[in-house]
């Protein structure tokens, strides 16, 4: 008896320990913070294992958004402080106003939904305003997004997914403990007692389909009546079932895990061609604002030109040189001018505000301006030419105002005046020259490479060569002319100033007014504006994409993210197909269940007796007799597999039918961009010739004021049109070789949201085309997608090339 007293209290002691150690077991690992971090270390090794193709690989970056923008949270996910509580709503919660409502809650705080710290992290300039270029618009629209976003996490969600049904293949562990008094009987036969009642199990479910169901039961029971009674009854139970029919082997077993391990590939590629999308969103619309900019800018200097023009045509009037009906012309343009130009800013402006808030995700209101070095290469002239007009026409004027020859100190004055801008002309012709220098040698570059095949494009392309350095001969020719009068006007000038002392005065006023000002120096002015318009016009590139129709397909449809996972889908819908058929069959399944027990006079945990326990084997067969739900879903499979393989071929051929259109918009654009050449040069010396004549013309008397107005009117509604049509025409290429290359899919954007492979197409460099397994007829081994590429032998990264708007 006292040993059995002693192993008693031993035992009472184990299980004292083993009651405290279950309570602190349940304790840890419980917190928020460590299920969060567990969540996504499983989920962030999910998403890195399936990065084994550059094409969907992904920049490293966590599902939160960067707490400094806009759309971040700068609070403790774990812990996020009480929202402010709409006032109308505050009523309906059913706790409002009692006690212990945010008990434990109270000390982290309120805060509003969004906190204006944001702010302070965007860079402005000295005016306060966020300068947006192609790079740091991509910057700031990948940091405040919403629906870029929104894009992470539906990444990160699908992989998230997958570890709960991946857990389905884990050994699972389950442990619970009841303690609890319990009292029975009374006098002699009452009974107080202590229970503690433990239970472990494991669940195991195999790739096979087998199940194995261990549970370990154990009740210890502590009498505390004063009669020393112990009790220790424990049991295993084990339970193994093996499918042999339905449900049975890998292959049909898995089929649902396999399904979320490949749609959660699928939904990082589709992340993969957002990213693509999303740049070419952004980088369009930004340099669609850009040609909306210089289109108010365009406008705003025909504003200008025609108030000059009009100003020289009311002197003109009061001259009675022009008919008033000219002027008035020009007038009644100009006020439709001004009134054309306020609609441009204010659309200008609408569509910043779309930009700012769809794309940038920054409130509409945010102070930003575009940064204008983009445009610099669609100004076609020297802004010293604008300002030597405007003096010419100043000088023109007061030269006007006198009715007869002026004093001879005022003819000087001006004829120094002249002197000055011949000096600031002459500067500018020399820049005119390196531009024609610089022209020439790309032409020379270009010389080795155009025209190599015998395509139609080829042919075009060289033709448009030929074109252009018949035209850079003529203009070098018509420049070293142009230079040379120059310098005999400037010579004239100076001989002119030193003999005006000598010279009778009404010959003077007009050999100065009408010789020199509006006749030599207008001309020596108009000639280098023509020859540097036209030069400074075939100065702006585009970026030629050097691949035929046939490649370009060809590159399309082996790169093509969708494309893999409509052929993965359409493998997907096959094997649901076996998957649905199987659960037609019957259930055949071979179990084994055992249950052990403990002997009852033994006060050991683990002490089995073979008396009490009990082993089943055998087989249990389930006649497939009511299969109605399993039959309609094997059918509806059948047609699921059809249509899959229909998306697929539609996939394919809208691919095809959206790279022919890419091609063409792409040809089109930039044949338009080289007649909106021809058309602006022509437009810009019929202006100048327009201006001449508005100025020579003697409308007062011939009455032909009118159609002289209207030429003028005309020739600068044609000037601005055709400065118009130029960068809208270069943006529109832009916009579709961007286009194209994300329709390719082989477009590289790095973490800063910068193109990368700018002018590179890594799936064909000049090599063979590459050839993609066509959608009927083809062999099962051509159907069959690549396996993955393991991370040590992965196909190189896509070179890196010069990018308008890389980020140094």
């Amino acid at each position: 008896m006292p040993a059995q007293d002693e192993r008693g209290r031993r035992l009472r002691h184990v299980c004292r320990m083993a009651t405290v150690g279950a309570l602190l077991l349940m304790t840890i690992g419980c917190t928020r913070r460590y299920y969060r971090d567990f969540a996504d270390r499983d989920t962030y090794r999910i998403v890195e294992d399936r990065l084994t193709d550059w094409r969907w690989d992904l920049p490293p970056r966590p599902v939160e958004a960067n707490p400094k923008s806009r759309i971040g949270d700068i609070y403790d996910p774990n812990h996020e402080p009480i929202p402010l509580d709409d006032p109308g709503a505050r009523p309906y919660q059913i706790t409002a106003g009692r006690h212990f409502e945010f008990l434990g809650q109270k000390k982290r705080g309120w805060a509003p939904v969004e906190n204006l710290d944001w702010m302070s992290g965007i860079p402005r300039d000295d005016e306060g305003a966020l300068v947006l270029s192609g790079p740091s618009a991509m910057q700031i629209a990948l940091a405040n997004s919403r629906e870029y976003q929104s894009n992470i996490e539906d990444v990160y969600l699908k992989a998230l997914s997958l570890t709960l049904v991946r857990f389905t293949f884990f050994p699972q562990f389950f442990s619970g403990q009841t303690t609890q008094y319990r009292h029975f009987g009374a006098n002699a036969n009452d009974s107080n007692q202590l229970q503690l009642l433990a239970q472990d199990s494991l669940n195991w479910t195999f790739y096979s389909g087998a199940q194995l169901l261990v549970n370990f039961a154990n009740n210890l029971i502590f009498e505390y009546n004063g009669k020393g009674f112990q009790s220790v009854n424990s049991g295993l139970a084990i339970s193994l079932t093996q499918p042999l029919l339905q449900g049975a082997w890998a292959r049909n077993f898995t089929q649902p895990l396999s399904l979320v391990e490949r749609q959660t590939l699928y939904t990082i590629r589709e992340f993969a061609a957002f990213r693509r999308l999303f740049y070419v969103n952004v980088v369009s619309d930004y340099l669609n604002l850009m040609a909306t900019l210089q289109q108010v800018r365009n406008t705003q200097y025909q504003v200008d030109q025609l108030k000059h023009s009009l100003e020289e045509q009311e002197a003109l009037v009061k001259a009675g040189l022009v008919d008033p009906l000219q002027r008035d012309t020009v007038a009644q343009n100009y006020q439709q001018s001004r009134s054309g130009l306020l609609g441009q800013e204010a659309n200008y402006q609408t569509a910043l505000d779309s930009y700012r808030v769809n794309r940038l995700g920054l409130p509409p209101d945010f102070p930003v301006k575009l940064d204008e070095s983009l445009l610099k290469k669609f100004e076609l002239n020297d802004p010293r030419l604008d300002s030597l007009r405007k003096d010419n026409e100043a000088l023109y004027l007061q030269l006007l105002q006198h009715d007869g020859p002026p004093s001879q100190a005022i003819m000087s004055d001006a004829t120094n005046r002249l002197l000055g801008d011949f000096e600031v002309l002459h500067e500018v012709a020399l820049m005119v020259g390196k531009e024609i220098e610089q022209w020439q040698t790309r032409i020379e570059a270009q010389k080795g490479r155009v025209g190599a095949g015998p395509g139609p494009l080829e042919q075009d392309e060289l033709a448009s060569y030929q074109k252009e350095v018949e035209l850079s001969k003529k203009l070098l020719l018509a420049y070293n002319l142009s230079r040379d009068a120059l310098t005999k006007s400037r010579e004239d000038t100076k001989a002119f100033l030193d003999s005006i002392d000598k010279a009778d005065p009404e010959v003077a006023w007009t050999r100065l007014r009408q010789g020199l000002v509006s006749g030599e120096f207008r001309a020596r002015m108009t000639e280098q504006l023509v020859i540097q318009s036209q030069v400074r016009v075939y100065l702006i590139e585009v970026n030629e994409v050097d691949l035929t129709l046939e490649q370009a397909i060809s590159v399309a449809l082996a790169n093509r993210l969708d494309l893999m996972n409509s052929l993965a889908q359409v493998t997907d819908s096959w094997r649901m197909i076996e998957y649905n058929g199987n659960q037609l069959l019957a259930g055949l399944n071979v179990f084994y269940n055992g249950d052990l027990r403990s002997d009852p006079k033994s006060l050991g945990l683990i002490r089995f007796d073979a008396h009490d326990s009990q082993h089943i084997v055998g087989l249990r067969f389930n006649a497939p007799i009511v299969r109605r739900q399993q039959r309609n879903l094997y059918r509806a499979e059948q047609i699921g597999y059809q249509r899959a393989r229909r998306a697929y071929m539609l996939n394919h051929d809208t691919i095809v039918q959206q790279i022919r259109l890419d091609m063409r918009l792409l040809n089109l654009n930039r044949q338009q961009f080289e007649i909106s050449r021809d058309a602006l040069l022509i437009a810009a010396r019929q202006v100048d010739q327009a201006e001449f004549n508005a100025r020579t013309s003697q409308g007062a008397s011939s009455g032909q004021g009118q159609t002289v107005g209207t030429l003028l009117v005309s020739a600068q509604q044609a000037l601005v049109t055709n400065k118009n049509s130029l960068i809208g025409n270069w943006v529109s290429y832009e916009i579709a070789r961007m286009t194209l290359f994300k329709d390719f899919d082989v477009m590289n954007i790095d973490a800063q949201g910068v193109w990368t492979n700018d002018n590179s197409i890594p799936a064909f460099n000049g090599g063979p085309v590459p050839t993609t397994p066509d959608p009927v007829g083809a062999p099962v081994e051509a159907l069959l997608p690549a396996p993955a590429t393991p991370a040590a032998s992965l196909p190189p990264s896509p070179p890196d090339s010069a990018s308008p708007f890389a980020v140094p």
